[in-house]
């Protein structure tokens, strides 16, 4: 399977749980799926039909209008009587956790409610359906600038004593350890620290993906955009001990993905985004336990961001290239973490002192 077909894999995956939920939707909401399917991913049509379904599920069991309604009966003119206080109703019953058994949703997790209906709600008065937008009557909670954690050279050097020696792992966790799995995993966490990749994308690298002439990994970014995401000489050392080992795995001769599982039952196949966020998290809590709660791949990613950013002397334009990012303001965070270890040590030189 090629680094394409796994993606096109997964693409169907999510239609087919867009296709059920529209089952039970209005018979209007498949035609705004089909009017706007070439403008988002798979997975955004699916998260976006997943929550129009809550709203939908909300207004049918707490809404006195629409009890007597299920679900597939609600029509346009329905949604016409909806004013600027339902909505805010319906965000507080996100907010405080009725749609997700009593756990509180921040501020952003209702934005992503409130963003699918406007989609909603847009494409219907760009096609004549309804005439006021009531989702843009309601005051959009400010999203919390969260801090940039990132890996400290002190932390990236235990995280990796972790991964080769064992350093503060459990009994139980050295259980499972081999030549195989050190080298796999040194081999993700190495790559996922020095190329910025994301998860999806680095599980979804075949071995015919990986070019050790010039050393890069061509992936399938975000929107289907095609890279070449470059390693380093560090990076390819690893990986191709990892992929020297990946045979004692007994993958089928069709099985091409990179990352295999190591052990169970699915031994020898593609290794799953899960699988990398749990291997990520227990290596941090063993190896650099400050932060280790609250490392992920993707602060991984962020560590790379960082230290390009250092190494290209602020080359903003480089790292947001590197990232793949659209806009420079998503890649500015990154300024503002430098920014910040900046004011953290400018007394550095002079205790050195």
């Amino acid at each position: 399977m090629s680094e394409f077909e796994y993606k096109e894999g997964k693409r169907r995956e999510y239609r087919n749980k867009s296709e059920e939920l529209l089952t039970q939707l209005p018979d209007f909401c498949r035609t705004y799926e089909r009017g706007i399917e070439g403008t988002v991913t798979a997975t955004t049509m699916y998260q976006y039909l997943q929550r129009i379904h809550v709203f939908f599920q909300y207004l049918h069991e707490n809404n006195s209008f629409y009890r007597n309604k299920d679900l597939k009966q609600i029509t346009y003119d329905d949604l016409s009587h909806l004013e600027a206080e339902d909505i805010e109703e319906f965000t507080h019953y996100i907010r405080v956790g009725k749609a997700s058994d009593g756990r509180q949703n921040k501020e952003s997790s209702v934005n992503h409610y409130l963003c699918a209906l406007n989609s909603l709600w847009d494409y219907s008065i760009s096609h004549g359906r309804l005439r006021h937008n009531v989702i843009k009557d309601v005051k959009r909670g400010k999203k919390r600038r969260h801090e940039v954690i990132t890996l400290n050279h002190e932390n990236e050097t235990g995280l990796f004593d972790s991964i080769q020696y064992g350093t503060n792992m459990t009994r139980h966790q050295e259980a499972y350890r081999n030549d195989v799995t050190v080298a796999r995993d040194n081999a993700i966490c190495l790559t996922l620290v020095r190329t910025g990749l994301r998860v999806s994308e680095l599980v979804g690298i075949n071995l015919d993906d990986i070019n050790f002439t010039d050393c890069y990994f061509h992936v399938n970014r975000k929107e289907d955009k095609i890279d070449n995401v470059y390693f380093s000489d560090q990076v390819k050392e690893v990986l191709q001990e990892y992929i020297r080992l990946r045979p004692l795995l007994q993958p089928d001769p069709a099985e091409k993905a990179l990352f295999l599982v190591t052990i169970g039952k699915y031994k020898g196949t593609r290794l799953s985004v899960r699988s990398v966020q749990l291997l990520v998290k227990k290596y941090a809590l063993a190896g650099a336990p400050e932060v280790g709660s609250r490392m992920t791949p993707h602060k991984m990613r962020s560590t790379y961001a960082t230290n390009l950013l250092r190494a290209s002397e602020g080359d903003l334009t480089l790292v947001q290239e590197a990232l793949n990012h659209e806009s420079p303001s998503t890649t500015s965070i990154y300024l503002q973490k430098r920014q910040k270890d900046l004011r953290d040590n400018r007394n550095l030189i002079d205790e050195e002192g």
